[in-house]
């Protein structure tokens, strides 16, 4: 058998020297040049400049996303294409997600100081005395648990849920879990920042590979300027989204991304006694949105109201937002945070130096001078649009405190008179209403204000608190409809210019000219 084996090899071995004989020498008996180290060839084409910009967004977009907390029922199919959804949000409109993660940045900041603040720990010492003691046990023994952003920004994303006795059970947001934990339903969460480490799956070799690609093509681009060759106007979009995503990943810096487990807290309690307990009145219990607590953190703002009244025009149009049902089982990403002055004004001087980069472009060697002219026209009104946003800000805060100086004016000066003059005014007004010219008048009124209405509140329950005024909604969806036709046109900019470039946009930078002595 021994011996069987030997004689195998020793063909296989002929045989593979036979054939490595064969492949080194031709018909001719001639040996076949080698060639060993080979640098890549000077130069890149059209697909490269074209690929390198639509991967460089797509994986900044992708790894920046910090989304909520998946609902319990949905699959991982549906997380995965909301991401995706998410992505192709951020490709197109970044500034939508830079707004959005900087009031999540704002709300995290408001639970950190509400659950570090000595109110929560006199609140908590109260309640050492009563039924609810063992709510207050950690509180009174001296224990003071140090929250930090990182555990905001878990508890606000739908990290705990809660179960009722009755059976409920739905996701909190920070702010929900303040409100329980101050009036002694529950204790309050230790943190464990191995817990939510372990929950979020965030793979930090992929962000790093995906830093390393940034840094490259910034380097790259700036590399092209220093030697004067050309940068196409996708490089430059290229550019003005990264500084627009590593802005929106710096104020989420501390979420976790990627987290699919919540903690679950039970308490003995049910729904109604909570909201009993907070003065809420029985014919009133029902008007909640996601969830029952939502009279502790529910709070919408003019760009919130716009905001939902565009996504209920894509509800209506069949895109599908939120997981639906009440209570909602996961906190919607699309949730508005409030914004102050100074946060809104940080927003706004990003958006500037972001926009800054299409300027850049102003005397750009286009393939044509009508696309040079639209290039600018795009540019000048993305930037004209942030300044008219301020200014229609500026304008409602001036007009809702003059409102509210007006009606606290008119209740101390006017009261309900009753007098000989007032009657007989209150007379003339009933024949007045009477007539037939004022029910046709009426009638005719009241048909255009409930078409109105359907513009102001679309919503499908008729949320009150989702009524925008005309006066805030026709300029904004004006700008949204100007700040959509200039992204669009710069996106398909990007693309037409292709097709006539400069020969030096083609060559590629020669590192040997920083660094002679490698050359």
């Amino acid at each position: 058998m021994t011996t069987t084996l030997h004689i195998l090899m020793l063909v296989f071995l002929t045989r593979v020297w036979a054939l490595d004989d064969n492949s080194t020498s031709t018909d001719d008996h001639q040996p076949i040049h080698k060639q060993g180290w080979t640098p890549q060839p000077d130069g890149r084409g059209t697909l490269d400049i074209l690929w390198t910009c639509i991967v460089t967004m797509s994986l900044c977009s992708w790894s920046i996303l910090c989304l909520n907390m998946p609902g319990t029922k949905e699959s991982k199919w549906i997380v995965l294409w909301r991401k995706f959804a998410m992505t192709g949000l951020g490709v197109l409109c970044p500034e939508i997600i830079t707004t959005t993660a900087v009031g999540q940045w704002v709300r995290a900041r408001q639970c950190v100081q509400a659950f570090n603040s000595p109110d929560l720990e006199k609140e908590l010492a109260k309640l050492a005395n009563s039924e609810q003691a063992e709510a207050s046990e950690k509180a009174s023994a001296g224990e003071k648990e140090v929250w930090t952003m990182q555990m905001a920004y878990f508890a606000d994303m739908g990290g705990f849920r809660l179960r009722t006795k009755n059976g409920d059970e739905f996701p909190l947001d920070a702010l929900q879990l303040y409100y329980l934990v101050k009036k002694g339903y529950i204790k309050q969460p230790i943190y464990r920042p191995r817990l939510i480490d372990d929950k979020n799956k965030v793979d930090f070799l992929l962000r790093t590979i995906i830093l390393c690609q940034i840094g490259w093509f910034l380097v790259n681009v700036i590399g092209r300027w220093v030697q004067r060759l050309f940068v196409t106007t996708a490089e430059l979009t290229t550019v003005s989204f990264i500084l627009c995503s590593t802005v929106t990943a710096g104020f989420w810096w501390h979420k976790p991304a990627d987290v699919v487990m919540a903690e679950i807290i039970e308490i003995d309690v049910d729904t109604d006694t909570i909201l009993d307990n907070a003065g809420i009145a029985p014919e009133k219990r029902d008007d909640w949105r996601s969830t029952p607590l939502d009279f502790v953190s529910r709070k919408e703002w003019w760009w919130s109201r716009v905001w939902w009244n565009f996504l209920n025009i894509l509800r209506k149009m069949h895109f599908k937002f939120g997981s639906g049902g009440r209570p909602t089982d996961r906190l919607a990403d699309s949730v508005q945070h409030p914004l102050g002055r100074r946060e809104l004004y940080m927003v706004i001087i990003m958006s500037t130096v972001c926009f800054s980069v299409f300027f850049t472009a102003w005397k750009h060697d286009f393939p044509t001078w009508y696309e040079m002219v639209l290039w600018r026209a795009a540019s000048i009104a993305l930037m004209v649009m942030l300044y008219i946003l301020i200014i229609i800000y500026e304008v409602l805060r001036a007009v809702d405190s003059a409102q509210q100086r007006t009606e606290k004016w008119r209740q101390r000066h006017f009261s309900i008179r009753h007098s000989p003059k007032a009657g007989a005014a209150q007379q003339q007004c009933s024949r007045l209403r009477s007539s037939k010219a004022y029910r046709w008048i009426a009638k005719t009124f009241n048909s255009c204000d409930r078409a109105l209405n359907c513009v102001r509140n679309n919503s499908p329950d008729g949320d009150k608190d989702l009524s925008v005024p005309l006066r805030v909604l026709a300029p904004v969806y004006v700008m949204g409809f100007l700040y959509c036709s200039a992204r669009s046109y710069i996106m398909l900019a990007d693309i037409l210019e292709l097709r006539a470039l400069p020969p030096s946009a083609y060559e590629s930078v020669k590192w040997e000219k920083f660094w002679p002595h490698l050359g």
